[in-house]
């Protein structure tokens, strides 16, 4: 890997590289401890001009319409090295990739929902919704990284909306710390768009709040019949008593009657 040189910045540590000319970077900013993502471009083995054309032309595009999404990083700089190499690099806070964090919750696939969303609005396709794309804050924010650069690295044509839907269902099943039902609701369904996939969670949400007013009504339902069931004892205890007083006050008549005469 080339050594990039950008003045100012420390690279911290890498975080992720693949066989189509794209690593990725954690910087710091020497003056002022702030974290950024370095995303570097390798075209060496790529119709070069072609590619940084695309690269150019994807960046022009993102700043265009992700501008201040909280969900998806700002672009704070763009330069070509030389001929062969190019870097962005991308606002970040502390924190770490999903791949390294290992599982997300129902909030945070909400904020992954929505940076999706955005995307698919404004007629932009991420391509490569994956654990080393999502960055996720120590305050529990997530960010998604790396929209678009999948066509260019790629080679991915076809890359839509449904295939982003399907990507990000794999990663939720494989992620997302989430009940077993939505899990399978998920895999029954097979959801072909953002809106299908917050559909599902939110139904998921019902059903759990009607279960849980099942529940309350079951256990009214078990203490009604348990009181009736005390209330009938009560009776049929009281009605032995008072047939059992009845004959022993029958007896004592007869015993009496018998000793009169």
């Amino acid at each position: 890997m080339k050594y990039v040189d950008i003045g100012g910045y420390e690279v911290k540590r890498k975080l992720s590289s693949n066989d189509t000319g794209l690593s990725v970077f954690e910087v710091v900013e020497k003056e002022t401890g702030s974290f950024f993502i370095l995303r570097l471009a390798d075209f060496s083995n790529k119709t070069t001009d072609f590619k940084k054309a695309q690269w150019s032309s994807l960046h022009d595009e993102y700043q265009r319409v992700i501008s201040e999404f909280t969900h998806l990083p700002r672009i704070v700089k763009m330069t070509m090295i030389d001929q062969d190499y190019s870097y962005s690099l991308l606002e970040c806070e502390e924190g770490e990739t999903l791949a390294i964090k290992g599982n997300i919750n129902l909030e945070q696939v909400n904020q992954l929902l929505e940076a999706v969303r955005h995307l698919h609005h404004n007629n932009m396709v991420h391509g490569s919704i994956t654990a080393e794309n999502i960055w996720i804050t120590t305050e529990g924010k997530v960010i998604l990284y790396g929209a678009g650069e999948a066509k260019i690295f790629e080679g991915k044509s076809r890359v839509s909306t449904a295939s982003d839907t399907r990507q990000l269902v794999t990663l939720i099943q494989r992620y997302a710390k989430l009940r077993p039902s939505i899990h399978e609701n998920l895999k029954i369904e097979q959801p072909m768009t953002i809106d299908e996939v917050e559909i599902i969670l939110k139904n998921a949400d019902k059903k759990l709040g009607l279960s849980e007013d099942n529940k309350l009504v079951a256990f009214l339902e078990r203490k009604s019949m348990n009181q009736k069931k005390e209330l009938a004892t009560r009776v049929i205890v009281n009605r032995n008593v008072i047939l059992g007083g009845a004959v022993i006050l029958g007896l004592l008549i007869l015993a009496v009657y018998f000793k009169l005469n």
